[in-house]
């Protein structure tokens, strides 16, 4: 059950990413939110926009499910250590954060250990660069800033589009998903 619940969950989260991507933005951006959670959250978008892949070898839905993970990982950081301000964000994106705990559940429970690999990609995002711009500059200085919303929005017409006929089909294979990440912690 637990797999197709994470199917209809990540079919879900991967059509509404665009819209998750902008409202993302807007935790970067407020001053009310820690700043390691910030720089952390900035992280997720440059690995979004860097078209990182969160789970190796796998491509199109799959690997947008990867980023939503990673994103959802990161709120939920930044949730633990500036509650007061995320609890603000969730009221404005309840598209986002009404379904994150369960999403991050129904993950949990079906790719398993797995799941320590894209923990530990959340790890290393506050270092993450693109394009000569850090998550932490992203925060801190207004080019980056301006930069990464513009990078945001023009991925957002470029590379994500995405097709909720393409998802439906391919977020049935999500067992690739499982396979990968928990071969990948067993190394």
């Amino acid at each position: 059950m637990s797999r197709d619940r994470f199917v209809e969950l990540m079919r879900d989260a991967v059509i509404q990413l665009p819209q998750d991507l902008k409202a993302v933005l807007r935790i970067v951006e407020d001053p009310e939110v820690d700043d390691g959670s910030r720089v952390l959250v900035a992280g997720a978008l440059l690995h979004v926009i860097s078209e990182g892949t969160s789970i190796p070898g796998v491509r199109g839905a799959l690997q947008h499910a990867g980023s939503v993970l990673v994103i959802r990982l990161a709120l939920e950081k930044a949730r633990e250590a500036s509650p007061e301000a995320l609890a603000r964000h969730a009221e404005e994106s309840p598209e986002l954060f009404g379904p994150m705990d369960e999403q991050l559940d129904a993950a949990r429970a079906f790719i398993g250990d797995g799941m320590k690999v894209l923990e530990a990609l959340v790890q290393k995002l506050p270092k993450l660069n693109h394009q000569g711009h850090s998550a932490e500059q992203c925060v801190h200085d207004t080019e980056s800033s301006n930069w990464l919303y513009d990078t945001v929005h023009v991925s957002l017409v470029e590379t994500l589009e995405i097709d909720e006929e393409d998802v439906a089909r391919e977020i049935k294979g999500v067992d690739r998903i499982r396979k990968s990440l928990q071969a990948r912690a067993a190394r």
